[in-house]
């Protein structure tokens, strides 16, 4: 086999071509790296940050509940206070009223007129209060509006 000077060239210039992918290739690898190791040191940087404020929130709960149990303490330790006594209201003696006027036997609508109840309510009040057996004409009337 003989080689002759142009075919050197070419062999020459195709090493070149290769040379230069290769080093093309490593230049591209040892940028990624740096880029890679940049992004992992800020977000090493972030997770420091974060753990910090994990831990002062963990202390201030801890302080929290603390305090919580005192205040806990000192209100067990407290005498009850007394309830105050419940007045009756105007509207509690009509609804007492209309109790008594349902079970007596009245109809919805002088429960109405007499304690200023809306019908729905004296409906109710005298179902829940009727003494004995239900009317049949109620049981088949029975509209809750």
């Amino acid at each position: 086999m003989h080689f002759e000077i142009s075919d050197w060239w070419i062999y020459g210039l195709r090493a070149l071509l290769l040379l230069a992918a290769f080093t093309g290739f490593a230049w591209a690898l040892v940028s990624a790296r740096r880029h890679a190791d940049a992004a992992s040191a800020d977000a090493a940087a972030r997770l420091e940050t974060a753990l910090g404020e994990l831990r002062k929130l963990s202390g201030q709960v801890i302080a929290l509940g603390g305090a919580i149990e005192s205040l806990g303490t000192k209100l067990s330790q407290a005498p009850a206070p007394r309830p105050a006594p419940s007045v009756p209201t105007v509207n509690t003696r009509g609804y007492e009223t209309a109790i008594r006027m349902a079970r007596s036997g009245s109809s919805i609508e002088e429960i109405v007129a007499s304690c200023g109840t809306t019908r729905a309510e004296a409906k109710l009040l005298r179902r829940l209060h009727e003494c004995g057996e239900p009317r049949k004409a109620d049981a088949q009337n029975m509209n809750f509006a």
